[in-house]
């Protein structure tokens, strides 16, 4: 059960995980359609609790740099009350669950350039960009 929702990810990811065949040597390299981080990964692993945090207020709901002091802030509490924080956002069309340091303060300081995207978008922002 610890490891129950890693698992459904995982199967959820393997599902929509589409594989290139390369030519040279027959490997398959597989295309990342859901973006976990370490953090992320390890905690739904070893069935600890993890927060999912929206993005939208880091890139639509404050000025620089109050957004991104705001988005460490609450990541910190999460982290404080013995969870992982799961800041998610889509960056390069990449769907990521758990930001990294260098991902938030990217999407901080694209503010309103950062596409606002609704779950209806997501299809559609995932296969354009």
């Amino acid at each position: 059960m610890a490891s129950s929702a890693f698992s459904r990810l995982v199967n959820l990811q393997r599902q929509f995980q589409p594989t290139v065949s390369q030519r040279k040597g027959g490997n398959s390299v597989g295309i990342d359609v859901v973006k976990l981080s370490t953090d992320v990964s390890e905690a739904l692993s070893h069935g600890r609790a993890v927060v999912a945090l929206e993005s939208t207020i880091i890139s639509h709901g404050m000025p620089y740099p109050q957004n991104l002091e705001t988005a460490k802030e609450v990541e910190a509490i999460v982290r404080k009350n013995g969870a992982i924080p799961a800041t998610i956002a889509i960056l390069d069309g990449v769907p990521c669950v758990g930001l990294s340091a260098e991902e938030l303060e990217r999407l901080a300081n694209l503010g309103t350039k950062a596409r606002k995207t609704a779950r209806r978008d997501i299809a559609h922002v995932v296969s354009t960009i």
